[in-house]
C-alpha cells in the first residue's frame, strides 16, 4: 500500500501538470494529440505508441468509434509494460471532453493482445512505473504515473476483480483461450473516479 506521503506527492504532481495545460489554455487530451488538427478514430497518439526502451512503460491514447464511447468521454490511455517478447496491459484511463480523468477501467486479453498475466503483477508493474522521456509528452507520462499512485487502491481493486472475472468465464465457456478471447467481453471491470474530490482529499490532509 502507498504512503499518505506518496499520495500527497501523486496529488501534487497531478493538480501541478492540470494546472500548467489549463494556464496555457489546452487541455490534456488535447496536448497528448501533439499538435494533430484531427481526431481520427481509431488511430493512436503519439502515432507509433511512446515506449521506454529501458523500463519497457509504454502509452498511447486513442478513441473508438463514436457508438462504442460513452457519453461525455473523449478518449482513453492505455498503459501497457512491455518485457523480452510479450506485453501486459496495466490500465485504461478514460478522460472527458474537459481533460480530467472519469474512468478507470481493464480489458480481455484480445483488446490489445497483450498476454495475461496474475493481478498482483500487474500491480507491481504500476507500482514500479516509470518512465524517462524527453519532450512535450514528458508531462503525460509524469500525470499517468501520478494518476496510478493516486488511485492505486481502485486499481488493485479492479485488477483482483479482473482476475475473479476470467475465472468465471473460464468456467462458463470451458476454456481459458475462449475466455481471453470472447469478444462477447471487451471491458472486464471498470469505475468512475472524481480527481478533483480526490486531489482535495490529499491535499487538504497534509495541509489541516
Amino acid at each position: 500500500m502507498l504512503t499518505q506521503s506518496n499520495q500527497w506527492l501523486a496529488a501534487q504532481e497531478l493538480a501541478s501538470i492540470q494546472m500548467r495545460y489549463a494556464e496555457t489554455g489546452r487541455t490534456l487530451n488535447e496536448a497528448v494529440l501533439c499538435g494533430a488538427k484531427d481526431f481520427i478514430e481509431w488511430q493512436h497518439y503519439p502515432n507509433n505508441d511512446l515506449l521506454d526502451e529501458r523500463t519497457g512503460y509504454e502509452f498511447y491514447y486513442h478513441a473508438h468509434s463514436a457508438d462504442e464511447m460513452l457519453p461525455g468521454e473523449h478518449g482513453h490511455f492505455h498503459v501497457t509494460k512491455r518485457n523480452k517478447d510479450s506485453f501486459h496491459h496495466l490500465l485504461g484511463i478514460a478522460l472527458d471532453q474537459k481533460g480530467l480523468p472519469v474512468r478507470l477501467f481493464t480489458t480481455n486479453q484480445w483488446v490489445t493482445g497483450e498476454e495475461i498475466v496474475d493481478a498482483r503483477e500487474v500491480l507491481q508493474s504500476v507500482k514500479n512505473f516509470e518512465m524517462t522521456v524527453m519532450g512535450r509528452l514528458a508531462p503525460i507520462s509524469k500525470w499517468i504515473g501520478a494518476l496510478m499512485s493516486l488511485f492505486y487502491p481502485e486499481i488493485e481493486a479492479l485488477l483482483l476483480e479482473r482476475d475473479k472475472r476470467i475465472l468465471e468465464l473460464m468456467e462458463s465457456t470451458g476454456s481459458k483461450d475462449l475466455a481471453l478471447n470472447s469478444r462477447s467481453h471487451h471491458v472486464l471491470t471498470e469505475c468512475g473516479i472524481d480527481l478533483i474530490a480526490r486531489l482535495s482529499e490529499n491535499l487538504l490532509v497534509v495541509n489541516s
